[in-house]
């Protein structure tokens, strides 16, 4: 599966890089892009705790792109995981005991 929302997210950092948007990007950060698809880290965070994807996104840590993704496990947790955008390596793992007390936890879109 591809994710069509991937090429956009690339040409709008064009347009930012550009002077276009009001959000600057600095040339010492790469572009918020993923040579990773979604689904290969999807199958890296599956492999390591079994669930339901809840949340993937991509994301900046330390001027690195990286994918965070959240699964929701039957116990109730959820297991978070920061991959490196760039090689698929697990940089960070967490388990949250109580997800439910998150910012956002419950929201729904009207």
């Amino acid at each position: 599966m591809t994710h069509p929302w991937i090429p956009t997210m690339a040409a709008t950092a064009v347009i930012t890089t550009l002077g276009v948007s009001a959000m600057a990007q600095t040339a010492s950060e790469p572009p918020l892009a993923s040579p990773l698809t979604f689904d290969a880290a999807i199958a890296i965070a599956l492999a390591e705790a079994s669930g339901e994807i809840v949340e993937v996104a991509l994301d900046r840590l330390d001027g690195v792109v990286v994918i965070d993704i959240e699964v929701a496990q039957t116990n109730g947790t959820e297991a978070e995981f920061m991959l490196n955008a760039q090689t698929g390596e697990i940089i960070a793992s967490m388990i949250d005991e109580n997800p439910a007390d998150d910012p956002g936890a419950g929201d729904t879109a009207d």
